[in-house]
């Protein structure tokens, strides 16, 4: 029964965790640096002086932000996971509940990172469209476990029938 609404809502889970990786959470703009966090990575986007020409993006690093990448993974793994487990609903509520505690992590790093990076550059976060990303992802677990509970409790109600 992959056709539930519980299972659409643990779909656009999977999708909001790869739109995440495509938008800038945050942007840093400075006198120096045109900085924008990403969640695989960080680039600069800033103009070379000597040659403007050449003055195209450039990563910075890709290992800072490695955790952050690895957790979303995981996020999105374990919701498509969640997905084809319909038939142990108990089971799936578990997991969604976990996946909220990953996504809590996921945004608890995401502010730590761009606080360091706030320090490190002497600029103000712009955050973007990125960000809203974990906080639909939790919105749509939490509308799943709603809909898991409502079928749960109706195959309780038909078993009390029989």
């Amino acid at each position: 029964m992959v056709q539930r609404i519980q299972s659409v809502f643990l779909f656009f889970v999977f999708i909001c965790s790869i739109l995440i990786f495509l938008f800038p959470i945050a942007t840093y703009l400075s006198e120096v640096h045109n900085l924008k966090f990403f969640l695989c990575s960080l680039r600069d986007f800033s103009k070379d002086p000597f040659n403007e020409m050449m003055a195209g993006q450039k990563q910075v690093t890709e290992w800072v932000t490695l955790p952050l990448s690895i957790l979303q993974l995981m996020i999105g793994i374990i919701s498509l996971i969640t997905i084809f487990m319909f038939k142990r609903r108990m089971l799936q509520i578990r997991l969604n509940y976990l996946n909220i505690f990953l996504i809590v992590l996921l945004v608890g790093g995401i502010f730590y990172y761009a606080s360091i990076l706030e320090n490190e550059t002497q600029s103000i976060a712009a955050y973007g469209i990125g960000g809203i990303f974990p906080l639909l992802s939790i919105v749509f677990l939490f509308l799943a476990n709603n809909f898991v509970r409502r079928d749960e409790k109706l195959v309780r109600s038909a078993d009390r029938l029989r």
